[in-house]
């Protein structure tokens, strides 16, 4: 979920990443930090719940290029059989963002989630993953499309170490502050059933270095999370 691009190029806002899955192609203002964090709890089933405080920094060094990091600050999972938290992974990315015309452009994400996770909230092993993002701008609208795969350190019996995700959002503006969007996205996997989900939010944007969000998902298949809900806030640190 982002800022049309036309606006990127005339004030130096906020570029929101989160909280959809599906990432835009830009990157945020040239060599400011930009933070991100929330609080996010989602219900895997009727008595299960896992509740996270999901962050990222995003910091554009070049005028393509940008470092991405992230993770989870905090996990509770809480199951029948027992509750366990701690850290969670961790996430580095290097992007890539090419500009094709005023309201189109193409990114390229690459990188690698660390398990900087206890073994019980993670597979103690490396993933690699790549992203190819394409974003458009139609009037108002912002449309980001996502398709990326992930390599698994950890190979379960039987299953294959590919996952392939997808998510496509849409944005719009209600007015100069306020903002929805709607996304669906899920992740393909040989030798296992699909997962997908439907994600609406509420953005409003309290001044230009500022935006806040609010919303939920809800899941589409039967091995999805049920329903989750969250909120947070993306911040322009001024140098």
């Amino acid at each position: 979920m982002s800022l049309p691009l036309i606006a990127q190029a005339e004030q130096l806002t906020v570029t929101p990443y989160r909280p959809t899955v599906s990432n835009p192609a830009e990157l945020s203002a040239l060599q400011h930090l930009e933070v991100e964090f929330g609080v996010q709890s989602n219900q895997p089933g009727m008595e299960e719940e896992r509740n996270s405080l999901p962050f990222l920094l995003k910091y554009p060094f070049a005028d393509q290029w940008g470092l991405l990091v992230g993770g989870e600050a905090w996990i509770k999972s809480r199951s029948p059989d027992e509750t366990i938290s701690g850290f969670g992974n961790t996430s580095v990315l290097l992007k890539h963002y090419y500009p094709i015309n005023s309201t189109l452009a193409v990114g390229f994400e690459a990188g690698a989630v660390l398990p900087s996770a206890r073994k019980s909230l993670g597979q103690g092993r490396t993933d690699y993953l790549g992203n190819l993002i394409v974003s458009q701008d139609i009037s108002d609208l912002r449309i980001d499309v996502n398709a990326g795969v992930t390599r698994k350190g950890f190979k379960e019996e039987d299953l294959d170490r590919y996952r392939y995700n997808w998510a496509i959002a849409v944005s719009h503006p209600i007015d100069e502050r306020w903002g929805i969007a709607g996304e669906f996205s899920g992740v393909l996997a040989r030798q296992q059933k699909p997962t997908s989900q439907f994600l609406a939010t509420l953005n409003y944007l309290m001044t230009p270095e500022l935006m806040l969000d609010f919303g939920g998902t809800i899941g589409m298949t039967t091995i999805t999370d049920d329903y989750g809900v969250f909120a947070g806030f993306a911040l322009l640190i001024a140098p």
